[in-house]
């Protein structure tokens, strides 16, 4: 499989108001942690703005579409912009013009709800076209652009996954067809809270491209209980938010149990130098720094937290998957519906995932559409 040259799987979003700063820039080699992965808001960040930053030349930089900001309604491009500016960002993946199948709860507020299957389907449909025309244009003025080229599967369960594949067949004739259109790969944008549904949706990719070689993304999962999930079952890379949440409440992953988290007052650091090993707290005397600026804590919970993710995604790719689900059983106390999960691939890899799915699928939430997404 084309893997990129990653430390780990996950790609940490970027946020001007949390994470990527003057103060604290995560891939400089004077810093006190490089990571150089990323994932940029299309319409928030210029050429010039990279170049300021001093990205390395080995950055593997993705980028959104804008298809978010269509149904936030702050999006001011087409879908050809949406690629120029993602080839003038350098992107190493580039993404199909998609608008999410959801519509908004409440006006002004990114909360919102899952199309019914029957507008869903055709927001499918209708984000296929655009990436065929994407293809297309991408083919006549920017060929080798296009070898990076992705097409975003949308869907809130398995029918709708299966409505892409259709749509892929009848328009493509199948797997080859799509390796030309979109020789990229493939991004999968489950928005879901349900680690059974995520896990119906990774053993789908695993079989239908991950078995084919091809590069599959997934959007916005990156949390500890998603990755045992995405790792298992060899999802190329996956983007979260997560680490940027210590900076936002001041929350910082417990390095004595990665699954408790404990929030810290500003003012009353409970340690005088440091609290864990890592590179970042390593150099850094929290005590001090709460006198002089303790508006720094948090984004350097941000590099602990993050530092800690990579940890597990390296550790979590070490294991044989003979042995991963007893292993997570064991060592990390996890929750019921993430056994539950981990059962169902380890049954799906056994049986096929046709049988493993009409096993599991009783244990879903009843009413989808009715699910919040997680924008």
């Amino acid at each position: 499989m084309n893997i990129p040259n990653l430390k780990s799987r996950h790609i940490p979003v970027y946020s001007s108001s949390y994470s990527l700063t003057n103060d604290i820039q995560f891939w400089e080699k004077n810093d006190t942690f490089i990571y150089p992965n990323i994932l940029l808001n299309l319409l928030t960040i210029s050429s010039k703005d990279i170049v300021n930053l001093n990205f390395p030349a080995n950055m593997f930089l993705l980028t959104d579409s804008g298809g978010f900001q269509v149904i936030s309604g702050t999006c001011n491009i087409d879908w050809k912009e949406s690629l120029k500016l993602q080839i003038e960002l350098k992107a190493s993946k580039i993404f199909a013009f998609d608008t999410p199948p959801v519509k908004r709860k409440t006006e002004g507020i990114n909360d919102f709800l899952y199309m019914n299957d029957k507008e869903t389907k055709q927001q499918i449909k209708e984000n296929f076209e655009v990436a065929l025309k994407q293809s297309l244009y991408l083919k006549e003025h920017y060929p080798e652009e296009r070898k990076k080229f992705c097409y975003i599967l949308h869907g809130a369960n398995k029918e709708q996954w299966d409505y892409n594949l259709q749509l892929i067949k009848e328009r493509l004739g199948g797997s080859e067809g799509y390796d030309k259109c979109f020789p990229g790969g493939i991004v999968y944008a489950i928005k879901s809270n349900d680690i059974l549904t995520l896990a119906f949706a990774a053993i789908h990719a695993k079989k239908y491209f991950i078995s084919r070689g091809k590069y599959v993304h997934f959007l916005g999962c990156g949390s500890y209980n998603k990755m045992f999930i995405l790792i298992r079952n060899q999802i190329t890379t996956f983007d979260s938010s997560t680490a940027l949440q210590g900076a936002k409440v001041n929350v910082y992953t417990n390095p004595c149990n990665i699954f408790k988290s404990i929030s810290i007052p500003t003012n009353n650091i409970p340690f005088e130098t440091q609290f864990c090993s890592c590179p970042v707290c390593s150099k850094i005397n929290y005590h001090k720094l709460a006198k002089e600026n303790s508006s720094l804590i948090g984004r350097y919970f941000v590099l602990h937290n993050l530092w800690h993710m990579l940890k597990m995604n390296i550790f979590l790719d070490s294991l044989k998957i003979s042995n991963y689900t007893q292993i997570i059983k064991e060592q990390f106390k996890p929750s019921a519906s993430v056994m539950q999960a981990l059962e169902f691939c380890d049954y799906a890899d056994k049986v096929g995932f046709e049988i493993a799915y009409e096993k599991y699928k009783h244990y879903l939430k009843k009413d989808e559409t009715k699910q919040k997404t997680i924008f």
